[in-house]
């Protein structure tokens, strides 16, 4: 017996099928199939501090960037930060701006394409050096200084 399409699944579907506005963080049916475009987690709260002119990322309290090809957004917005962090390979990372440089929607990591995605309208898709690989956006993503020292990352803002 065939599953009839609710009304939410077919306009979901009909969306990521022509580009649309990504809704995959937006319902709750574990049922339904998802994009995968919207999977970057937020860092856990209690890894980060903040200083005159950055912050730094405890990693000892950040599994979320544990392991190589992870990545987790830093977002404060008192400070007005809108961050991704990407663990790129063994003691390295990259520190970009979360905000697509087209639309300013949020953008993000693409684990088994090694990119960065706009997870708006016609998703631009960025090098982890913030370069534009694909359009529509034309600007690239400003990247900040990261260093690691010993097991914390330390972030220039």
């Amino acid at each position: 017996m065939q599953h009839a399409m609710t009304r939410r699944e077919m306009i979901g579907a009909g969306a990521l099928l022509v580009g649309s506005v990504c809704g995959c963080r937006t319902g709750d049916d574990s049922s339904v199939p998802r994009s995968t475009c919207c999977s970057t987690p937020d860092i856990e709260p209690e890894s980060v501090t903040y200083g005159p002119g950055g912050l730094t990322i405890d990693l000892l309290k950040a599994p979320s960037l544990r392991e190589i090809g992870s990545a987790a957004y830093v977002v404060n917005e008192a400070r007005s930060l809108q961050l991704i962090v990407v663990h790129v390979e063994k003691d390295a990372y990259c520190v970009l701006s979360r905000l697509c440089t087209h639309g300013g929607q949020v953008i993000s990591y693409q684990r088994e394409r090694g990119m960065l995605q706009c997870n708006n309208f016609n998703h631009s898709i960025f090098l982890l050096d913030g370069r534009v690989r694909k359009g529509p956006a034309q600007t690239p993503l400003k990247s900040y200084g990261v260093v690691l020292v010993e097991d914390a990352l330390v972030i220039s803002v």
